[in-house]
């Protein structure tokens, strides 16, 4: 019985949107470094380059879920990428294997990598993928772990991301 109790409480944990992140989450998960290409930036200092909103999301080449939505974030992306930036950060993957991933779904968004999964401490997940949606002033406005539908992506943006 405790068994199915706590996997209900992890399933609710990792597929709930969490607007009520405490404020250290908010500025580790700004503040961690990833990288691009070989380049260690954070989401605070790509923010400040054109104050731009974010959409960035966590994925995995060995999470099927992410998978499935990358290209909904590719068709969003190459509709609002005047207004706003896309980032798909990969975690603890090869890179070859995660470039090569990336290539096949014709990806166009900014990618980074996170080889020891940092963010995703950071954010207190326990599973991919997670999208985060910061608005133009470096704040976040939303964290929603699991997948996230192209409807769900389109309400979020609208919501949070004006």
């Amino acid at each position: 019985m405790h068994l199915i109790a706590i996997f209900i409480a992890l399933l609710t944990f990792t597929t709930a949107c969490n607007s009520d992140t405490p404020e250290s989450t908010i500025v580790n998960v700004m503040e961690s470094p990833f990288f691009i290409n070989e380049d260690s930036v954070t989401l605070m200092e790509l923010n400040t380059i054109d104050k731009r909103p974010m959409v960035v999301n966590l994925w995995a080449t060995w999470c099927a879920p992410c998978l499935e939505e990358m290209p909904d974030l590719e068709i969003a992306h190459r509709a609002h990428s005047d207004a706003i930036r896309f980032i798909g950060i990969n975690i603890s993957d090869s890179p070859t294997k995660a470039n090569k991933t990336a290539a096949d779904l014709k990806i166009t968004y900014l990618l980074g990598r996170d080889p020891k999964g940092d963010l995703v401490t950071a954010l207190g997940s326990i599973g991919l993928p997670v999208t985060v949606f910061v608005n133009s002033s470096g704040v976040i406005d939303d964290i929603h772990y699991g997948p996230i539908s192209s409807d769900q992506l389109k309400l979020a943006m609208q919501e949070y991301l004006k």
